[in-house]
């Protein structure tokens, strides 16, 4: 049992809940998939172009240099869609948990403003990255320096977001803090959750880049399509399996009673981690079946079974965060509810 703990701040804001909280609790599982999928093929896709190009000036790889400027080009029709579906799940945490999100946000103040700056640079030095492609092929370590800071800035951006969500759940922890630099080593789940977030990042672009290779080799032929098929299988095995890593390595940063929770103290939690992990486990041997022999079936047992663990990650990590609140949020009119589902204030 979890103790209550009193929160720094107020639990009564006289707000209410516009809407039902289940189906908004649904709805942030869900938003947070989408949005998941798509940051994860820009932000590792950004990554892969550049060591792609790097291979390319190495090795005089002509075939490596092409897969770059694809995975350019795909990175930068699906930066957009990420911003966009980011909107949701953003809205929805900060209604469910005002007292808390807001308060985590304005301790990182600045860097959270930094936010909307960053992405712009980034999105910029893309559209460059990718544009120049030809004019700058005689200028290659330009044209290179262009992609690396693009594809940094994104590796930096998650990092706000993941202090920010990790700093919510600790606020007993929030006096003394002093801004976002601080705060990358004052919570305990930070870096736990940026190398899980990373790992699942390479294994998502690797499931897409193998689909869209194979689909474009079976119309062309071209070599780059190829590569990026046989890259695209090998990257999601290797990340998936290194996702075994990540997922226990994450789970005993968390604190105490919570992980207890996933370890035998609550039936329901264990039961959820526990699916998830035979699962995995499952995931992995299809992926290297696919690995060791191209098979349209494998990829699709494979892409439905990544998308249920997917779900079901999405709703262990609600689940922890309803975990570590659930001291703080005992008296809160959250968890009063009139029947047209909106807290009685």
């Amino acid at each position: 049992m979890i103790p209550l703990l009193k929160s720094p701040v107020p639990n009564d804001l006289g707000l209410s809940i516009p809407g039902n909280l289940p189906w908004f609790e649904v709805l942030i599982v869900i938003g947070f998939i989408l949005h998941l999928i798509y940051v994860n093929i820009v932000v590792a896709g950004s990554v892969n172009a550049v060591l792609f190009e790097i291979r390319g000036i190495l090795k005089k790889d002509g075939v490596a240099d092409k897969l770059a400027y694809h995975l350019a080009a795909l990175v930068s029709i699906h930066k957009s869609i990420a911003v966009v579906l980011g909107v949701a799940p953003l809205l929805i945490i900060s209604t469910i948990y005002t007292q808390f999100f807001y308060p985590s946000t304005i301790l990182i103040g600045k860097w959270w403003l930094m936010l909307i700056p960053l992405l712009i640079i980034s999105f910029l030095l893309l559209y460059v990255y990718k544009y120049t492609w030809e004019r700058w092929r005689e200028r290659k370590s330009l044209h290179l320096s262009f992609g690396i800071a693009g594809a940094a800035i994104l590796l930096f951006v998650p990092l706000i977001f993941i202090t920010n969500v990790a700093s919510m759940l600790h606020p007993e922890m929030w006096a003394g803090s002093k801004g976002f630099l601080d705060s990358l080593f004052r919570y305990p789940t930070i870096w736990q959750r940026y190398f899980h977030f990373m790992s699942a990042s390479f294994a998502i672009i690797g499931m897409y880049m193998y689909w869209w290779g194979r689909r474009r080799s079976r119309k062309s032929g071209e070599a780059e399509f190829l590569l990026a098929q046989k890259f695209g299988k090998g990257t999601a095995f290797l990340f998936t399996l290194l996702q075994l890593i990540a997922g226990p390595f994450l789970l005993l940063s968390m604190s105490k009673e919570v992980r207890d929770h996933f370890l035998g103290g609550s039936i329901f939690h264990t039961v959820l981690l526990g699916i998830a992990v035979i699962l995995a486990i499952a995931l992995i041997i299809l992926l290297y079946k696919l690995y060791r022999a191209d098979s349209r079936k494998l990829f699709i047992a494979s892409v439905t079974l990544l998308l249920v663990i997917m779900g079901l990650m999405s709703w262990i990590r609600h689940e922890v965060r309803e975990l570590y609140l659930a001291p703080y949020m005992e008296e809160s009119p959250r968890n009063v509810q009139d029947g047209a589902g909106k807290v009685d204030p």
